[in-house]
């Protein structure tokens, strides 16, 4: 059995309309260029970025879950207030004013202070005792208050051996100012308050050696 290629076979009319025939079918426009280029640029502007975004996520979730040795700072914890701090009443600011001292009413009943240092009482009993050992002592101070107004005054002997310098002795507070103006008149600078020691008498004058007048 002989095989016969096409070739062998004369040409008619179908093999002439067949070459002539083009292609059948849709019709494609041409492709731009920048449909072309698109791919390449998405591929070099979204791999540096994907890229970044995966560095940043890793280095931020890294920083965050783990801090550097020796730089970890611990806070302390706010300390509390104290119970015993009282709340001031006085506004933030205001300057308190002190309150006002109450002003002394007058008193009408003297302070022993005011009866000490009051009037001189010139009727006082004032008896001057001679213990020096010299004659006429007493006398010679019981005339010299007399003159400063003193009359009550009255001179005698004293033979007790206390005390041993002169002193003058005066009753209670109120005669205070009454004895210092008898010390002042006759230089006597001992004065002492003794009620034992001038019983019978307001103001009481020990004389011994010492006495300068």
């Amino acid at each position: 059995m002989s095989t016969q290629r096409h070739e062998d076979y004369p040409e008619d009319e179908f093999d002439r309309a067949g070459r002539n025939r083009s292609p059948q079918g849709v019709h494609r426009s041409p492709r731009s260029v920048w449909r072309a280029l698109l791919p390449v640029l998405a591929v070099v502007i979204l791999a540096p970025l994907l890229a970044w975004g995966a560095i940043t996520l890793l280095g931020g979730g890294s920083g965050g879950a783990q801090q550097p040795s020796g730089s970890q700072s611990t806070t302390a914890p706010a300390a509390e207030p104290s119970e015993s701090a009282a709340p001031s009443e006085a506004p933030s600011g205001a300057p308190s004013e002190p309150a006002a001292e109450p002003t002394p009413e007058p008193s009408e009943t003297p302070t022993e202070e005011e009866s000490a240092s009051g009037t001189v009482d010139y009727d006082a009993g004032i008896a001057v005792l001679n213990g020096a050992g010299i004659n006429g002592l007493a006398g010679e101070l019981v005339a010299k208050l007399s003159s400063e107004g003193f009359a009550s005054g009255t001179a005698a002997d004293y033979r007790s051996g206390a005390p041993q310098a002169t002193t003058l002795y005066y009753n209670n507070a109120q005669l205070r100012s009454t004895a210092q103006e008898v010390g002042r008149i006759l230089g006597i600078n001992t004065l002492v308050e003794s009620a034992s020691a001038t019983q019978s008498t307001d103001i009481a004058i020990v004389i011994r050696a010492d006495y300068r007048g």
